[in-house]
């Protein structure tokens, strides 16, 4: 906020919001299976302002729910 305009209201970084939340993201490991293929998968991945912090992602049945 500025000495200037006492109205004007903190500013709000889209950027920042969107590195706070959790979101999904696939990674590729730079390593092969016994078979050769490319190993991948899902985490849920945020930025904590210095790096970024990687939760394991389980899926789940939505069957399985009712």
């Amino acid at each position: 906020m500025s000495r200037d305009n006492p109205f004007q209201v903190a500013s709000f970084n889209p950027e920042r919001a969107w590195a706070d939340t959790w979101h999904l993201w696939t990674v590729i490991m730079p390593r092969r299976s016994i078979t050769g293929r490319l190993l991948w998968g899902k985490v849920w991945r945020r930025h904590d302002g210095r790096r970024w912090i990687y939760k394991k992602f389980v899926e789940y049945d939505t069957d399985d729910l009712v």
